[in-house]
């Protein structure tokens, strides 16, 4: 079963949201360890015990070039004495990534497929072609999205109210990819919580795959409400000068750093329905950092280009230190 994890939640004072008496805090998944770390421990946590009390000797999951999720099982495994593999997509040459010889570091078997056999990661016939060729391995899917890893990501709204103590009219914001943690979220709200989803993906499938997600888990029973917004700000992964102004401009005020997929979408996208003027005055916004950081590693040029040298110091001095020095 989940376990319950001491979370930091810290006070956010940032120029964009002064003009209302919103409690905006954020809650630190990203300081539960320097890279696994964030949604991934959440995730894999109970995956990894029912590996473990299956007697399987492998995990096996599939990931691109610089997966915080391929990167986090890696490690995780590694912790709990299990084997991994992961099925990657590209070609081999991006081994001598940070995040992939990281991952190899903590004895990940990596196995490089093309683009085509990687669309096929959820094919039923392809999953038990892999079954076949490893007999002995636990498959999870791409970002470990499973009901086991919905019953992980339940914790962490719970974990969330015990550090808020109840506090009454609780906004739960978090970013969404596949959707998993989203749900996890959905189904261990309390009576003082809500929900906010924020797609960095233009995905039309999303929500119904939280539904399925929340259906699945609640069994029947009431199903909880969320509210979902679209916060792809240009598509999944798009990366460019406005964002990163951002970024940086939250690093410098609050001491934080986001990562350039999820987090800080959903930041820059909370900040503006404030400044529009869309929640209630007596609101609690609790930000969620899902972590993520360790894709940042990957990223160095493209922040030098878009905000030059001193942008890419201030970043690589955060991962390093983890706090800006």
């Amino acid at each position: 079963m989940p376990t319950t994890t001491p979370l930091n939640l810290q006070k956010i004072n940032y120029v964009g949201s002064k003009n209302s008496n919103i409690c905006l805090r954020m809650a630190r998944l990203n300081q539960i360890n320097k890279f696994a770390s964030g949604n991934k421990i959440y995730k894999l946590r109970p995956i990894i015990a029912n590996a473990k009390a299956n007697n399987y000797k492998q995990i096996l999951s599939f990931g691109g070039a610089f997966s915080n999720h391929i990167h986090a099982l890696a490690l995780l495994a590694q912790k709990h004495q299990i084997s991994s593999i992961g099925l990657i997509r590209g070609e081999p040459e991006y081994a001598q990534n940070p995040t992939l010889s990281e991952a190899q570091t903590a004895g990940m078997r990596l196995v490089f497929i093309n683009r085509t056999e990687y669309k096929r990661r959820n094919d039923p016939q392809y999953l038990q072609n892999l079954q076949q060729q490893y007999p002995d391995v636990l498959i999870i899917p791409e970002g470990g999205s499973s009901q086991l890893a919905i019953q992980g990501c339940a914790q962490i709204a719970r974990d969330i109210d015990l550090a808020c103590l109840n506090h009454a009219n609780s906004i739960l914001a978090v970013a969404s990819g596949t959707g998993a943690t989203a749900a996890g979220l959905a189904c261990g709200l309390s009576g003082n919580q809500q929900l906010n989803v924020y797609s960095v993906l233009k995905d039309d499938t999303l929500k119904s795959r939280i539904d399925a997600f929340i259906n699945a888990e609640q069994l029947g029973m009431k199903k909880p409400n969320y509210s979902l917004y679209q916060a792809d700000f240009g598509g999944y992964a798009k990366f460019d000068k406005p964002l990163l102004a951002f970024i940086m401009n939250w690093l410098e005020q609050t001491g934080i750093l986001l990562d350039p997929i999820h987090t800080s979408k959903m930041c820059r996208y909370v900040i503006q329905q404030i400044e529009a003027g869309e929640f209630l005055s007596d609101q609690s916004i609790t930000l969620i950092h899902s972590g993520g950081l360790q894709g940042w590693r990957g990223m160095q040029q493209r922040v030098e280009t878009l905000g030059g040298l001193n942008a890419w110091k201030r970043i690589d001095d955060y991962l390093e230190n983890g706090s800006i020095p």
